[in-house]
């Protein structure tokens, strides 16, 4: 789960996405989804994580 934590912030790096686009596309909040995407070992939810990979694909 943290390698595909780290992946999906790579990708929305590489789109140019902020944490709180984001946040809007997922209807979640900003402020949440930017402590769960701290680079860091602490894991996220995989219907988090599942939200943010669809919203980065589209």
């Amino acid at each position: 789960m943290e390698a595909r934590k780290m992946e999906l912030i790579e990708q929305m790096e590489t789109k140019g996405m902020s944490v709180s686009e984001a946040a809007k596309a997922m209807e979640f909040d900003a402020t949440l989804l930017g402590l769960y995407l701290v680079k860091d070992g602490y894991p996220v939810p995989n219907r988090i994580l599942d939200k943010l990979a669809a919203v980065i694909q589209n």
